[in-house]
């Protein structure tokens, strides 16, 4: 009994974490591909291509936070949906009320060629009724321009106190529609060659095409053509909707190609979130560093106490450097958080070498060989480097102000409508059962944020404390 009374403790203390400031002041805003109703299939890019323009114009206004195509592709891979399909109505609406959207934006293309039409529609998640039906019509050729002028009568409804002009609403040059289409294209593709040749199509058509040259800068990072994707991504403007993305690639580019100081540059310039602190410590702790890196992750680690990239880098720092009980602290509650790691039990045994705890060093080694056979080598040869760094970034954390946070009572309300708590529940006990505790925790956290009466997810988090 004391011992549930103790968990029960411990719940109350993480969920009564500091608080968040939630983003109030700004309207929320989504945007979906637009379906295309012709019968031409060799225009369902422009539907995409839509999206891109309004996002684009729609981000200019300070009193929207609008969704970018990284945070909607995520909520599709959450939701198990390929990007490549059209969702209904009631799908879309349920993805927006899974980000925190207060209004959607839907439409569709229609007409021939001399009589192309665009009709766009924005819902108020409040009541998923629409708030403004719109249409413009010209030509296909004229796509660019009659995107520009629905997305400048979408923006008088969603930024009433906008003062950009309607037909100038960037600065940069006009994107010629074939450097467009090739972009748009890009973004659709899974085929990695077939991506990049058509971003260089579209550089090459259009180059001051910033947009595209970020896209073909992450495309060589994620190919590994690391001196290829530098130079792109450092031509990411400050205060476009990539920046901040754009520099914490760029500061992987620079560790993978053993420039610590310059990855160390660009993350400590970076918001100070988890992702950036652990990259951060990484870059520093392999230039040598090691209290900077030291520093780095604490900051990390008391950022997001649940997650164990942290931990796990503090105690390989402390064995680097023969401080074996903080080592044996911080894997203790790396184990706390992630119970099955090869790695992490490997570098325990070794920990206990030193510490004369001979048997519990044979015992942990001989569970991490069982658990990955690979690891096997290491007892005849030097450890590797071991340290973990976060390769991707919450894209909605990074561009919020730090302490902010989409959810206020009225999304929060409308996200439970679109959630399944059953399945949810389930998902967190997979994690349990693969001890992923940490993430365990977080997922109960996120849950009785959305479901606050719900005593099963407050029971599962209980349960999870006594594992």
């Amino acid at each position: 009994m004391l011992s549930r009374v103790l968990a029960w403790f411990l719940v109350c203390l993480v969920f009564a974490c500091v608080p968040l400031t939630a983003l109030a002041d700004q309207t929320t805003i989504l945007v979906f591909s637009f379906e295309n109703r012709t019968n031409d299939r060799n225009i369902d890019w422009i539907g995409e291509g839509l999206a891109d323009l309004i996002v684009d114009r729609l981000s200019s206004e300070s009193e929207l936070y609008v969704f970018n195509r990284d945070e909607r592709s995520a909520a599709y891979d959450r939701l198990g949906i390929p990007e490549t399909i059209l969702v209904s109505r009631a799908t879309a609406i349920k993805m927006a009320w899974s980000l925190g959207v207060d209004r959607v934006v839907i439409g569709a293309i229609s007409g021939t060629r001399d009589d192309f039409r665009i009709q766009a529609r924005i819902l108020d998640l409040a009541d998923t009724r629409p708030v403004l039906e719109v249409e413009v019509a010209g030509k296909l050729e004229d796509v660019i321009p009659l995107a520009a002028k629905l997305s400048g009568q979408l923006a008088k409804t969603l930024a009433p106190g906008s003062t950009v002009p309607e037909s100038d609403y960037t600065t940069r040059p006009p994107i010629p529609r074939s450097a467009f289409e090739a972009y748009v294209r890009s973004l659709l593709t899974t085929d990695q060659q077939r991506k990049v040749q058509l971003l260089q199509d579209a550089i090459r058509l259009h180059p001051q095409y910033a947009a595209a040259m970020y896209q073909l800068g992450r495309a060589h990072h994620f190919n590994m053509n690391l001196k290829a994707a530098g130079p792109l991504l450092e031509k990411t403007a400050a205060g476009t909707p990539e920046y901040l993305q754009a520099r914490f690639t760029l500061g992987l580019n620079y560790y993978y190609l053993g420039d610590y100081a310059k990855a160390a540059a660009v993350f400590s310039a970076l918001p100070p979130i988890y992702d950036d602190l652990i990259n951060l410590g990484a870059a520093l702790a392999a230039r040598g560093d090691s209290n900077g890196a030291l520093a780095a992750w604490r900051r990390a680690a008391d950022r997001e106490p649940l997650r164990s990239e942290a931990p796990f880098n503090i105690a390989w720092l402390a064995f680097t450097r023969g401080e074996m009980d903080l080592a044996s602290k911080s894997l203790d509650q790396f184990f706390k958080l992630q119970g099955r790691d090869a790695e992490a039990m490997f570098l325990l045994g070794r920990v206990y070498e030193p510490l004369g705890r001979t048997e519990e060093s044979q015992r942990m080694i001989a569970q991490a060989m069982r658990l990955s056979p690979r690891v096997e080598r290491w007892l005849n040869q030097p450890l590797p480097n071991l340290q973990r760094l976060r390769t991707q970034v919450d894209t909605t954390e990074i561009r919020l102000p730090l302490q902010t946070t989409i959810w206020n009572p009225a999304r929060l309300s409308r996200r439970a409508l679109g959630l399944d708590a059953a399945g949810w529940l389930g998902s967190v006990q997979n994690q349990m059962e693969s001890q992923l505790y940490g993430e365990a925790l977080r997922e109960l956290q996120d849950m009785i944020r959305t479901f606050p009466d719900s005593p099963d997810a407050r029971l599962l988090a209980a349960q999870v404390y006594e594992r």
